[in-house]
């Protein structure tokens, strides 16, 4: 597949990202449009849900049907467009403090579920726009802004909590 084929799932008028150089979320992006691209499904055919965070410029950049919701609460919208759009292929973008520390409740529930969403967590590891603050992934004795001296939390496994929750 060309990079012509990939950039008709992108909105070309909002290009370049705002992303810090090296940040890896365009090279999520890039996946996930090749993915679609391989898997046949059509832009009408994908509802993409944000919430708040780097990561949540996505919906942004991306030429589908976009929601940009409320910090932690990604995951509550998407389950609500599954639920009246059964048809919709839903895919939650999120970054780790959105989905796992502010909207956990969500994501434990939508686990719990096991409604067909996909969920496309972009871990960094700390609270990356609003000051470098530690998220639950990141790793033990780490430091951050509110972990001066180093976390002393063991990070999420995220896989396992989802598995405990009831996702397949």
């Amino acid at each position: 597949m060309s990079t012509l084929d990939i950039l008709t799932y992108f909105r070309d008028e909002r290009l370049p990202t705002v992303w810090c150089p090296g940040c890896g979320n365009g090279t999520v992006l890039r996946a996930f449009a090749e993915a679609i691209e391989k898997l046949g499904y059509t832009k009408d055919e994908v509802a993409i849900v944000s919430g708040i965070g780097c990561s949540s410029r996505a919906t942004g950049y991306l030429d589908f049907n976009t929601l940009h919701t409320l910090h932690g609460r990604a995951l509550a919208f998407a389950t609500g467009v599954k639920l009246a759009r059964p048809d919709m292929k839903v895919v939650v973008m999120s970054g780790d403090g959105d989905s796992l520390a502010i909207g956990g409740n969500h994501l434990i529930h939508a686990c719990r579920r096991n409604i067909d969403l996909t969920i496309i967590i972009f871990n960094n590891n700390i609270y990356g726009m609003t000051g470098g603050q530690h998220s639950p992934t990141t790793p033990t004795n780490i430091f951050s802004t509110t972990a001066p001296y180093g976390t002393i939390e063991k990070q999420f496994d995220v896989v396992e909590l989802a598995k405990s929750a009831g996702a397949t």
